[in-house]
């Protein structure tokens, strides 16, 4: 029946996240060219800056690409501090709206759920905007991470734009990372990909990449999971099992594609491990074990203990303040003083709390199992910490895969000279130390709907007919694994109601 009522189509939106100087451009152009040519796709893009930014506040001026840049930075902030920190998804919704109108209204006779079109939105820069463009666009809503090293971000700016170093790494500071809730937030953007490309060497290697993507989403039944891609899943699942009152973070050791230990963020207990919740026999509950993880104690004993260093110092302070400043001033000057301890590096503390990092707990997992570490491999969630980094380094651990970046962490400056990042250095320079590069592939948000034949939220797959012969794909009559519906629950009730009734009526 539901055969007959037409509530998917073949849209897809496809938005793009990576750091300034990040060549997205590139990217978009590359994407672009497969689903004209090979996927029989028509492409619309839509471009932040230039179609949303720019409508709002030109850039009239005659200045430099550092102003220009910086300009539609402040005025992006300024939109998501004044409206949401979702108002520019919502734009871009419009945009794509708007495309559709003007699409049906030059095309009256065709129709347009048998369009073959695509959105690309270069680019995004808020984590907001992306939980908003899922949410209304559902599964057919793809997010592309494109990752490229700091300094090649920064000789981009440099030739590219013409600007100086300083201002350039003004930039890319910027763009990790505002404090506040609406500026920009590209490292928490980042890590919520559905498929994450590298640009290193030349196109022809993110071109493949892409292909890749397109493959999968387009219901390619013969392309399976890297060992890189499984064990960045395994690492992810991992993770789910932490308690943990800050994050949940997850590791796998592996070597010779094999996994050897799996570990994640959470109170360690007695004889090794860390507090799994139980079974209740007696009462039929599944239970955790009272005062073991952090939740059951009510408290996080690491941000206590940081707010009892801000009180301390800020009594002794106080002391101060109250023998040499007038009393008009004490107060104003004690508030100042406490919000500056509270914005300081204090914050970062790690080492008060109860919890074992997931990198702590895979390496002392084979620890307790007589696996040696020499020469493995550790992917991670997250970037190590400095506290792990030193561990992982004394395991004899040869790499760190990591999806998500982390800003606290401390461990490539600690120790430059046994870690390095591969991409920031030539292959020659990278001998003898520890390696820490970036996740690329599908992430684990898309693992099970990409990869499995049944049990994703997408069509069945199949790779063989009635006789067992393989199936043929085709690129450009392929369609989406996962299509777009264009009827909320509720619409599609009521068409199922209406022919219900019909039915009946007929009987």
């Amino acid at each position: 029946m539901l055969e007959d009522i037409k509530i998917t189509n073949h849209e897809l939106v496809i938005g793009l996240v990576g750091a300034v100087g990040s060549r997205l451009g590139q990217l978009s152009d590359i994407v672009q060219n497969l689903l004209e040519q090979q996927f029989n796709y028509q492409v619309e893009i839509i471009r932040v800056s230039k179609d949303i930014l720019a409508e709002f506040y030109p850039y009239t001026q005659n200045g430099s690409a550092f102003d220009r840049i910086q300009h539609y930075m402040d005025k992006g902030n300024q939109l998501r501090r004044d409206y949401q920190t979702d108002f520019l998804a919502l734009q871009i919704v419009k945009k794509i709206y708007q495309r559709r109108q003007m699409w049906q209204q030059q095309n009256p006779e065709q129709d347009i759920q048998q369009r073959r079109v695509a959105y690309i939105v270069d680019s995004l820069k808020h984590e907001s905007e992306i939980q908003a463009l899922r949410q209304i666009y559902g599964n057919g809503f793809f997010q592309l991470s494109l990752y490229e090293s700091k300094s090649t971000r920064t000789h981009a700016l440099v030739t590219r734009y013409g600007m100086s170093e300083d201002k350039a790494k003004i930039l890319i500071e910027r763009d990790e990372g505002e404090s506040n809730s609406y500026g920009q937030h590209t490292s928490e953007a980042f890590h919520l990909a559905d498929y994450f490309l590298k640009f290193e060497h030349n196109q022809n290697q993110l071109r493949e990449s892409c292909l890749r993507f397109l493959k999968l989403i387009f219901k390619n039944p013969y392309i399976t999971p890297t060992f890189n891609e499984f064990a960045a899943y395994m690492s992810f699942s991992a993770s789910l099992r932490s308690a943990d009152l800050s994050r949940q973070v997850g590791a796998v050791v592996a070597r010779d594609e094999t996994i050897l230990a799996i570990g994640s963020n959470d109170v360690p207990k007695f004889r090794g491990g860390t507090y799994w919740p139980y079974f209740n026999e007696e009462t039929g509950a599944v239970e955790d074990v009272p005062n073991g993880r952090d939740y059951m104690r009510g408290y996080d004993v690491n941000t206590q203990e940081k707010q009892g260093i801000i009180q301390d110092l800020l009594g002794k302070i106080e002391g101060v303040i109250e023998r040499e400043m007038p009393d008009e001033r004490r107060a104003s000057v004690k508030t100042e003083i406490e919000n500056i301890l509270r914005q300081s590096k204090i914050k970062n503390i790690l080492e008060y709390g109860r919890v074992v990092h997931a990198e702590m707990d895979a390496l002392l997992s084979c620890s307790r199992s007589n696996i040696s570490t020499v020469g493995a491999t550790l992917f991670v969630t997250t970037f190590p910490c400095h506290n792990c980094a030193k561990h992982i380094l004394a395991a004899g651990i040869e790499k760190v895969v990591f999806v998500e970046p982390y800003p606290k962490s401390l461990a490539l400056h600690l120790h430059h000279e046994s870690i390095t990042q591969r991409w920031e250095q030539q292959e020659s320079e990278i001998h003898n130390k520890l390696i820490f590069e970036p996740f690329v592939g599908v992430g684990a948000r898309s693992f099970m709907n990409l990869f499995s034949l049944s049990l994703g939220v997408g069509e069945k797959v199949k790779r063989k007919d009635a006789f067992g012969r393989v199936l043929d794909w085709q690129a450009d009559t392929a369609t989406l694994r996962m299509p777009m519906h264009v009827l909320s629950y509720q619409a599609l009730e009521e068409k199922i109601m209406q022919i219900m009734q019909g039915k009946n009526t007929a009987d």
